[in-house]
């Protein structure tokens, strides 16, 4: 067996183990595709916030590997965790360099630096193992389709410091617009001045005999179908909400879709001078952060706990 060892940026986390007798859990074994990547914290007692915007070298990686062939899969997969580890940390999280003094040569990684300390998932190593083991599978599967690597890295940038609220706000309903949009698309919908059209589900006229798919539209005197008729950004939005389980009367969907518009047509949430306002935009953020979490984790099949803002 060979070993390879990288190192990572900008992940703060506590192990699930020592690599010592008697010394502090500094160790996180992560099993993903068939390899075992073993993640070491440089010192655990380095904090988030001291660091902000900034870069840190805060981690090794050590994985076993057989074929120099496989080194290119594992560069894949460990570029992936980092992914997940920046949603879960909401900041970013990158794998830069193999190990000092190494011959082996790394493909250009885009390395960030840090955002301000918001993390979503508890950074212990066995609640990371086991967030990471549960979703990077979907995450494998979806990532491109639904271009979920653009996702996280905006809400990375949404998470800066001394970032507006409203420019937080703004890009979280961005990152809604992206998330209907791939969906859309993966379904197969084709988007033709400014609609959503599935090209095998067409309206139909009176000579329709598919009565349990399809419903009379009085608007256009024809049958559509009754779950990929042609529809708008809005219809479209709240069927990729529903098509995981969040129905499309979930208050929070309704707020952002109507909220979303105002911001984007009219710039504002309320008037500067109004008392409520530093108030409402907030809530307005948190609710569009915990609407989006709860889409995303529902995607990638999560099971376990995460923090919402309030």
């Amino acid at each position: 067996m060979k070993s390879l060892k990288l190192s990572i940026v900008n992940l703060f986390m506590w192990g699930g183990e020592s690599s010592y007798s008697g010394g502090p859990n500094d160790t996180t074994i992560i099993k993903c595709d068939g390899f075992a990547f073993k993640f070491k914290q440089h010192d655990i007692l380095l904090k988030h916030k001291d660091f902000e915007n900034k870069r840190k070298v805060t981690t090794h990686v050590e994985v076993q590997y057989t074929e120099e062939t496989q080194i290119l899969q594992i560069f894949e997969i460990i570029d992936d965790i980092c992914y997940l580890l920046s949603f879960a940390q909401q900041s970013y999280v990158r794998c830069e360099t193999y190990g000092r003094c190494s011959t082996q040569s790394r493909p250009c990684s885009d390395v960030k630096t840090m955002r301000a300390d918001n993390n979503i998932i508890d950074m212990h190593g066995l609640e990371i193992r086991n967030f990471i083991e549960q979703t990077y599978p979907t995450f494998k599967k979806l990532k491109s389709s639904r271009q979920l690597t653009v996702v996280f890295d905006y809400l990375c940038e949404a998470n800066r410091a001394n970032l507006a609220t409203e420019a937080s706000l703004i890009l979280h309903y961005v990152i809604i617009e992206n998330l209907k949009h791939t969906y859309a698309l993966e379904r197969g919908y084709q988007y033709q001045k400014g609609k959503y059209n599935h090209p095998l589900y067409p309206p139909q006229n009176y000579q329709c005999i598919n009565k349990e798919e399809y419903c009379f539209d009085e608007n256009t005197s024809q049958y559509i179908h009754k779950l990929h008729s042609k529809c708008g950004s809005t219809e479209m939005t709240k069927r990729m909400f529903e098509s995981i389980g969040i129905s499309r009367s979930n208050n929070l969907i309704k707020d952002a879709l109507k909220k979303r518009n105002r911001i984007i047509h009219e710039g504002l949430l309320l008037p500067l001078n109004d008392s409520q306002y530093s108030k409402q935009a907030r809530e307005d953020l948190n609710e569009a952060s915990n609407l989006i979490q709860e889409y995303l984790f529902t995607l990638l099949n999560y099971k376990g706990t995460y923090c919402t803002k309030s």
